[in-house]
């Protein structure tokens, strides 16, 4: 999954992305927490948050194809988790399994979709800023930022590990298999763990403090 692809639709002139940043993180959080919520059966209930999460989708430009195609790569996930977790709950004696299982993924779907919905209209810095001005603690924004701005060297990183390590291998497949792979992120962890050691070095030395400063804090 590419960041900078999510980011895009933030940039639109679209009803939903000229709300505030902090209305949004808001409303995303009490959505969710409404679908968590939300009892085993109370079918009305689940449809209508669908509805309302489809009236935003709508609103915000973003095309429903690209949510439900990010929506399917984690399906997986989300079906592990439930057959995992469905068993368990008490109101499997009363619903039955069935309905159980399909009212937990029906409220995973919702939150995510609600989240990603969040990620698309909003581009991560006025996150942050919405972050910070919430009263969130800056240790924890300035620890999102720098995952946030790292991701993408990281990536690029590993694309390029990627593509050396197939210009030396003769084989008449390019994949990669498993063995490879692992050995790859784990010379990647150890990059990233020097990195960020000289990266904290050049931030000390030139008198960084803690303090995140953006140049659109006047705004």
């Amino acid at each position: 999954m590419r960041f900078d692809a999510i980011e895009r639709h933030g940039m639109h002139d679209a009803p939903l992305q000229r709300v505030d940043a902090r209305i949004k993180l808001i409303a995303t959080l009490l959505f969710v927490v409404a679908v968590v919520t939300t009892p085993v059966g109370c079918w009305r209930f689940l449809m209508a948050e669908g509805l309302l999460l489809a009236f935003l989708i709508g609103l915000s430009g973003v095309p429903p194809q690209e949510l439900a195609r990010r929506w399917l790569g984690f399906l997986l996930l989300f079906g592990f988790l439930t057959m995992t977790v469905a068993p368990s709950r008490p109101e499997r004696v009363e619903y039955g399994l069935g309905v159980v299982a399909l009212t937990l993924l029906l409220k995973d779907s919702l939150a995510f979709l609600g989240t990603l919905l969040l990620a698309h209209v909003t581009p991560f810095h006025k996150l942050l800023r919405g972050l910070r001005q919430l009263g969130v603690p800056l240790t924890l924004v300035a620890t999102l930022q720098f995952m946030y701005r790292y991701l993408f060297l990281l990536i690029d990183a590993l694309d390029r590990m990627v593509q050396a390590r197939r210009a030396r291998t003769f084989r008449r497949s390019g994949r990669l298999d498993w063995g490879i792979l692992t050995g790859l992120i784990g010379v990647l962890f150890l990059r990233s763990f020097e990195r960020s050691e000289r990266v904290h070095a050049a931030m000390l030395s030139r008198g960084w403090n803690g303090t995140l400063r953006t140049l659109d804090e006047s705004s």
